[in-house]
């Protein structure tokens, strides 16, 4: 089943979109982009900014860093010196937002490293001897075949369960790899 097949990024002619489908997911995806780039700039240059967007149905959204009170007491009042328990709600709000952004960043280091992982697994299963199960397409098999199959794969769970509480408790006797015991 092939994915749809799209045209990728391309530059296109800012004009007025006239077909409301393509009007509407333009706007969605580009409210997310103002979104990222408002948040990026939040955070790496440490100002605080307010957005307020109408859809083209007329819903509003909004985007505020630290918080839309905060942004709205700074625009109604540009010359008062912030201070008080705005600027302390104001702090712990940019604290929880450096702190939500490093854990962020963790997470995507780790997603990463589980990639790499993956990949190397993947590698590492294709150049791997292929056991005589594998060659065999699990659909062509007949009502006996599933049955030996089945038994055969539970007595080989049972002496890997055997073999590792036998190494759980410190067991030292190791068989040939292949052998059955």
């Amino acid at each position: 089943m092939a994915g749809r097949q799209t045209r990728g990024r391309q530059r296109i002619p800012i004009q007025f979109i006239e077909s409301q489908d393509d009007m509407y997911a333009t706007f969605s995806k580009r409210r997310l982009g103002l979104y990222k780039k408002a948040s990026e700039l939040s955070t790496l240059c440490g100002v605080d900014i307010g957005l307020i967007i109408f859809s083209p149905t007329g819903n509003p959204y909004s985007f505020f860093s630290p918080g839309a009170e905060a942004i709205m007491e700074r625009y109604r009042n540009p010359d008062q010196p912030v201070s008080g328990i705005p600027q302390f709600i104001d702090d712990h709000s940019r604290t929880q937002l450096v702190q939500l952004n490093q854990a962020l960043d963790e997470v995507l280091e780790m997603k990463e490293q589980i990639k790499d992982r993956e990949k190397q697994l993947d590698e590492a299963d294709g150049i791997r001897p292929k056991g005589w199960w594998e060659h065999v397409p699990v659909e062509s098999l007949n009502a006996n075949q599933v049955l030996t199959w089945t038994t055969w794969f539970e007595n080989v769970r049972t002496q890997i369960r055997t073999r590792k509480e036998e190494l759980r408790n410190g067991a030292g006797t190791s068989a040939a790899p292949g052998s059955t015991r």
